[in-house]
């Protein structure tokens, strides 16, 4: 038990270390990348941007620094003979390093905690609050769109000549209402406006015409002045421009809801499937460095010393990292199924580790 907690300390010592070291060194790079941006904006802001850049960090970092953290700790007591003692008194590795392998499945479970119910927020706010600088010529956020059609359901479709996402406002708007399959209803309007009063939210159509289609083939044409819209139909605005335009901005729930979405109004859902398995299946690159890192290290040997082990060890990292890119693209771009674009990284390389640890564990 001494030994488990002397372990776990001195792995968290070296985790602690390398998170906050490479936090700083991301924000100094990040500052000095945007620094004619912060020049002309309020420190407030500054502070701000970086405080909700946090969590990114940390997503971003944490498999790394799981690796060096186990490299650096376990592997210098393998150096020291510390992890040959406890092997000599017939406590086998995998028992040594389970305290180790435990702390690793709940830095992965704590990082998918982490990007639903914090990362998304995070990442929305410092989005849109860079969105207002020279940033978002690299990353446009969609505000408003002209021209388009909107297929809400069977029932219900849209066409809009303008709409404001910011304003929630449309211009010169048609809807055509159906009844298994047959048009019963069209509205015309010079302008249609989201409205919210208390716990009531619906949508106004102003200055247009309201038409019916009877079963005798007659149209009863009805001029409106203002006509309230409250539970005709089910469309959101989020459903026309969503705020939150991908899927870094998104928990879960988001991304299955906008899914939905555009596959009713026949738009390609390739992208937010495979961000949506993506969610699922990140996470777990913490545990799996960590298991390679682990078999790496935690035997001395003589043949090779500990700077090469890093080598190797950074050099499946890396691949890792590569491959879980190149399957997302792909993913993304219908060459391979949304789920295993997800998940091929991660099973190839958890099969590696575990190839590694059972060799390693045998020797």
């Amino acid at each position: 038990m001494k030994f488990s907690r002397y372990l776990v300390w001195n792995f968290l010592k070296m985790f602690l270390i390398v998170i906050l070291g490479a936090i700083l060194v991301f924000v100094v790079i990040d500052f000095v990348g945007n620094i004619k941006t912060w020049l002309a904006r309020d420190m407030k802001d500054v502070g701000e941007y970086y405080f909700c850049y946090l969590p990114y960090m940390m997503y971003l970092i944490t498999p790394v620094a799981m690796f060096i953290a186990v490299l650096g700790s376990v592997g210098n007591m393998a150096r020291h003979l510390e992890m040959s003692a406890m092997q000599s008194s017939g406590q086998s590795p995998l028992k040594t390093l389970m305290p180790i392998f435990f702390f690793g499945v709940i830095v992965s479970c704590g990082s998918y905690l982490m990007s639903e119910l914090w990362l998304p927020d995070a990442n929305h706010k410092r989005l849109e609050i860079m969105e207002t600088n020279v940033q978002k010529r690299k990353n446009p956020r969609i505000k408003e769109k002209q021209n388009f059609t909107f297929i809400d359901s069977e029932k219900a479709s849209w066409f809009f000549r303008y709409y404001s996402g910011t304003n929630k406002v449309g211009r010169d708007v048609v809807l055509l209402l159906r009844d298994q399959g047959r048009l019963r209803e069209r509205y015309d309007a010079k302008a249609v406006r989201w409205v919210e009063e208390d716990s009531i939210s619906y949508w106004s159509f102003e200055r247009g015409y309201h038409r019916i289609f009877q079963k005798d083939g007659s149209v009863k044409v009805i001029q409106i002045n203002k006509e309230n819209m409250f539970n005709r139909v089910s469309t959101h605005p989020d459903d026309l421009i969503n705020e939150r335009q991908i899927a870094d901005e998104m928990d879960s729930k988001m991304v299955r809801q906008r899914i939905e979405v555009l596959k009713r109004s026949g738009e390609d859902t390739r992208v937010m499937e495979t961000s949506l398995h993506f969610k699922q299946s990140a996470h777990w690159m913490n545990l799996i460095v960590l298991l390679i890192g682990a078999a790496l290290c935690h035997r001395y040997t003589r043949s090779g010393g500990l700077s090469q082990k890093f080598g190797v060890g950074l050099l499946l990292v890396f691949s890792y990292y590569i491959l879980e890119r190149i399957g997302l693209k792909m993913g993304e771009n219908g060459a391979i199924t949304p789920f295993l674009a997800a998940w091929v990284s991660h099973f190839a390389y958890a099969g590696v580790a575990c190839v590694m640890l059972y060799r390693s564990f045998r020797l």
